[in-house]
């Protein structure tokens, strides 16, 4: 029984503590054990809340990345609108077969029958009843489910529902008692486990508690969907986290102590060829477990419940150092920057993403993904054969089964039943994803040996040496990329982060440095960054950007602000032009000021970006004058960066002097300006290259003739220049050719640019320099060539 399982695995752990204690001096210590063992086959049974996956997804995410020894495979048995009464009805045709070791249940949802509890029912004289009698109906079904259950021998945990959202302010109609109902359903899960001595764990609680709490600041936020029943993915997260709080499975990832150069602890892992000299540590490391990997779209529920301090520590913690600041290094991979006193305290190498290991468990959690959706699509097959065929055609032949539903579908039509469209809709998918079900099964008993083909510990090398803290000489004037994801969906404003827009990450960094590629431009929103007109930045993006701009001065390399606004922005749904009457210039200047004082100690700071491509500017309020604005304001702020200033009409250096000429007159009391230009080598200069080389009508000196007036007019006036955008197809060679000759140009010049564009989401853009399956675009052979304009 779960119950006696359970104790086991508590004496296992105590047991394991003693082994530990009489074997500390031994710098390779025994995995502790965990529940599930190698070769288990767990299904999760229950309704859409399983059927989506997300969560049991997580709890298979960390055995895999934890235990990468004991190779367990998890089964979705999840059906949506099923209540435990229909878990009888599929029981031998869909969960028996599977002979699972263990079986883990979730029903009530579906089982108070949340209809009962509409607005409108509440004054029909049995309603009560009604719903008692769903309560007892639950009990009985649920009842005699686990009694079959247990007949195939398999261990059983049981799961009190995940709550229903009565309390919050959401789109959805309220059906207030459903959570009073599924608390209730929560106790006669507890009295059925204990008559059937399994173990229970508690989802209704902690969700009711975090979600109480989230509602006390904000009555719209909710760990569940706008329809108050379906938890969204941090929800899901809260409910892993619960499952395996519950199993009291291992916190530690590994964790290891050096103490002046000799090793005083190390658990999880094996430490090799340790050298200590003066300032720099070396040594190699094999560790047995992996950082557990959050989605992005999860990651907000590290704010809800412990997750890091409770199961996901890396610790790495170094003593003895002299005073300084040290980079650390693994596989030549910079990490990041870290005093002695952090050092000495210890880091969590499970919270830097950039880690050769959490890359590793990056690749684990893909396969997983993939391993989800496969079930997913096949829970779906089984979701209209349980739910809407009759027995005899559950899994059976297709013909006859599209006989059946073009006959039930013919009736609904007939009869005018307003459910016509609803189940032609469910059919029609289903019809269109039967005939995939082999493939599909196929895959889902593929994709788990390919997760634990990928989850294999590999060692890795370690360096921690004094930190290089100097900036690169300005004078040198490097080339560069822009990173761009921060400022996508610009409709969408402010946006959900990781859904709409993204950032570019440190791996990014670290690949374009590889590279010689010293400068970014990163392009942001101005409504992300600050919602409301005057009002203050939003801080979890400057807590973004911030983060950005930490990890390339670590790097010691340059990044630009760039507001990616074109001489706009959304007031009130209506994007407006700078200078309009709902956008007077002072709330740009006011924007401008905020972020350079916020950002005015940032050492490696290029410069402030005014904004990306102003254009179609208003002739009462030209950008001439909202650019000198806002160079005032910046310079009440800060004094020293240096403020590139786009030109106008999209920026193009080959209409530059006509139609941004007269920025040669603007005032900067720090005398620190440098211009800005863009081109694109298309018939139009737009960058879309809607046709071919020849169609275009490119020729290997289109670039250096479009950005010879930009040029012409730097020199004439004696200022600085700067190219903040140009970039080719990766479909013909003679792109390269025209892009070489440009920047062969530029550089002769003295001008600098940085190349549109990498950024993590770019997918199959073909101006994107994004690496492909571990392959350099074709373009970065080009950009090589031109690293800084001054080399030294």
């Amino acid at each position: 029984m779960m119950k006696h399982v359970y104790v086991k695995y508590g004496f296992k752990m105590m047991f394991l503590w003693v082994l530990i204690t009489l074997i500390g001096s031994v710098y390779a210590q025994k995995k502790e054990d965990s529940l599930f063992k190698s070769g288990d086959k767990i299904a999760f049974i229950g309704n859409s809340i399983t059927h989506n996956g997300d969560f049991h997804h997580y709890i298979l995410l960390y055995y895999a990345t934890r235990f990468p020894d004991k190779k367990v495979t998890f089964y979705n048995l999840g059906i949506k609108g099923d209540n435990a009464n229909s878990f009888l009805r599929r029981m031998d045709a869909d969960i028996v077969p599977h002979k699972a070791d263990w079986s883990i249940v979730m029903a009530g949802m579906n089982d108070v029958n949340r209809g009962l509890y509409a607005p409108e029912k509440q004054n029909e004289p049995d309603i009560q009843q009604r719903k008692e009698r769903a309560l007892k109906d639950f009990e009985s079904y649920y009842d005699s489910f686990l009694t079959r259950l247990k007949r195939t021998k398999t261990n059983i945990i049981l799961q009190k529902p995940s709550i229903y959202d009565q309390t919050g302010d959401l789109t959805a109609v309220n059906l207030l008692g459903v959570n009073d109902a599924l608390e209730r359903c929560g106790k006669i899960v507890d009295k059925l486990a204990k008559k059937h001595q399994v173990m229970v764990i508690d989802y209704w609680t902690i969700m009711h508690e975090v979600n109480t709490k989230l509602q006390q600041t904000d009555v719209k936020s909710t760990i569940i969907g706008q329809d108050r029943v379906h938890p969204g993915p941090p929800g899901h997260f809260v409910m892993a986290y619960t499952f395996l709080k519950a199993m009291d499975v291992p916190n530690n990832v590994s964790s290891l102590t050096i103490d002046k150069g000799s090793i005083t602890d190390v658990k999880y892992g094996a430490v090799s060829n340790l050298n200590m000299q003066e300032d720099e540590l070396t040594f190699d490391y094999l560790e047995e477990r992996l950082p557990f990997p959050v989605s992005p779209e999860a990651e907000s529920a590290f704010a809800l419940v412990p997750f890091v301090d409770n199961f996901n520590t890396q610790l790495l913690q170094v003593k003895g150092l002299d005073e300084g600041v040290y980079a650390l290094t693994i596989d030549d991979i910079l990490i990041s920057n870290f005093t002695q006193e952090e050092l000495a305290k210890g880091i969590n190498l499970a919270e830097r993403k950039n880690t050769p290991q959490y890359q590793q468990a990056l690749k684990v959690f893909k396969e997983a993904v993939a391993y989800r959706n496969v079930q997913r699509q096949l829970r779906e097959i089984k979701f209209v054969e349980f739910s809407y065929l009759p027995k005899e055609l559950w899994d059976g032949d297709l013909e006859p089964i599209k006989t059946f539903i073009s006959e039930y579908l013919s009736f609904l039509q007939v009869s005018k039943d307003a459910r016509y469209e609803t189940f032609h809709s469910i059919f029609e998918a289903y019809l269109k994803n039967k005939p995939q079900q082999m493939d599909l099964e196929k895959q889902a008993n593929t994709l788990p040996e390919a997760i634990y083909q990928l989850n294999q510990p590999q060692s890795h090398r370690f360096r921690l040496a004094k930190a290089d803290l100097d900036m690169p000489d300005r004078s040198e004037a490097p080339f560069g990329v822009n990173l761009a994801g921060a400022e996508f969906a610009h409709q969408k404003t402010p946006g959900v982060y990781n859904r709409d827009y993204t950032y570019p990450t440190v791996a990014e960094l670290d690949y374009f440095k590889s590279k010689g590629l010293t400068l970014f431009r990163l392009p942001f929103l101005w409504e992300r960054i600050q919602h409301e007109l005057d009002g203050p930045l939003d801080e979890a993006e400057v807590g973004r950007m911030m983060a950005f701009i930490d990890a390339a001065r670590e790097r010691n390399l340059w990044v630009i602000l760039d507001m990616h606004n074109y001489g706009r922005r959304f007031v009130n749904g209506t994007r407006e032009i700078i200078g309009s009457s709902n956008l007077p210039i002072k709330h740009f200047e006011d924007v401008w000021g905020i972020l350079a004082e916020q950002f005015r100690t940032k050492e490696n700071i290029w410069a402030y970006g005014l904004m990306n491509e102003p254009h179609g500017m208003l002739d009462s309020v030209p950008w001439f004058n909202i650019a000198q604005q806002a160079i005032f304001k910046i310079r009440e702020m800060d004094t020293n960066t240096p403020i590139m200033v786009g030109g106008d009409s999209w920026s193009s250096t080959h209409r530059w002097q006509q139609a941004s000429g007269n920025l040669k007159d603007l005032i900067d009391p720090s005398a620190n300006l440098i211009f800005e230009g863009h081109l694109y080598f298309d018939k139009d200069a737009s960058g879309t290259y809607k046709g071919t080389y020849d169609e275009e009508g490119t020729t290997p000196e289109t670039g250096i003739v479009r950005a010879r007036p930009f040029v012409e007019w730097l020199k004439e006036n004696n200022l600085k220049g700067f190219v903040g955008e140009y970039g080719v197809p990766d479909d013909d060679p003679r792109w390269l050719v025209t892009l070489d000759n440009l920047l062969n140009y530029l550089k002769d010049n003295g001008v600098n640019g940085t190349y549109w564009a990498a950024g993590p989401w770019w997918n199959t853009y073909k101006l994107a320099i994004e690496p492909r399956d571990g392959i350099d675009r074709p373009q970065l052979k080009v950009l090589s060539k031109y690293l800084k304009v001054n080399e030294k």
